[in-house]
């Protein structure tokens, strides 16, 4: 992943949630360092047979928290978030500079995902999709929400939509591309009514 998406996601979250200094370190791992840091935890687990399996995870943690200061010191140097205190805890908050680096990330991403609008055809079986993107995942969230209502599915909750829709090949493949497949569910509804996991 590229620096400015890290970026990016940090600035987002501080914008839109309240972070206190501890906090927002442990929602970066989660979040990860990119997408890699779940690609490390994967690479460690697999190598928990080995005996200095713990001391591999210990130094993991210990890089990706060096790029963590790192970052965060760049961010606050460059005047794009800044430490504020209420009582005795420090929180971060995104300054003018950085919601305006904020809004140019927002729109060169949008301007990176792909089309939000793929050939419709009617099929005759309802289809649901639900979904559950974090909210680091925002932009692309939003991107899905999107195609679906362009797609002809209607909304019957927030994350749920419903529609007699062909889904499209293409929208599968940018699903994957976007690394999204595992927050998406597809069903199909057969004649019986029962569900049919189709992704």
């Amino acid at each position: 992943m590229r620096k400015g998406d890290i970026i990016l996601k940090i600035l987002d979250a501080i914008e839109h949630f309240t972070f206190g200094v501890v906090d927002l370190f442990g929602t970066f791992l989660d979040a990860g360092y990119g997408a890699s840091y779940g690609k490390i935890q994967y690479q460690s687990l697999k190598q928990r047979k080995d005996k200095d399996w713990v001391s591999k995870e210990v130094e993991l943690k210990r890089k990706a928290k060096q790029r963590y200061h790192s970052l965060i010191y760049k961010l606050k140097k460059d005047n794009l978030i800044k430490e504020s205190a209420k009582g005795d805890k420090k929180f971060f908050i995104i300054t003018k500079k950085g919601k305006d680096k904020l809004s140019l990330l927002i729109k060169r991403n949008k301007k990176m995902l792909p089309k939000i609008f793929y050939q419709k055809e009617k099929g005759d079986k309802f289809i649901i999709i639900a979904f559950d993107v974090p909210e680091t995942e925002r932009i692309k969230r939003d991107w899905l929400r999107e195609v679906i209502k362009n797609l002809g599915f209607k909304m019957i909750q927030k994350s749920v939509w419903i529609g007699k829709i062909k889904i499209p090949k293409e929208f599968l493949n940018d699903l994957l591309k976007l690394k999204l497949v595992d927050f998406v569910e597809i069903f199909e509804i057969s004649k019986i009514g029962s569900l049919k996991h189709i992704t």
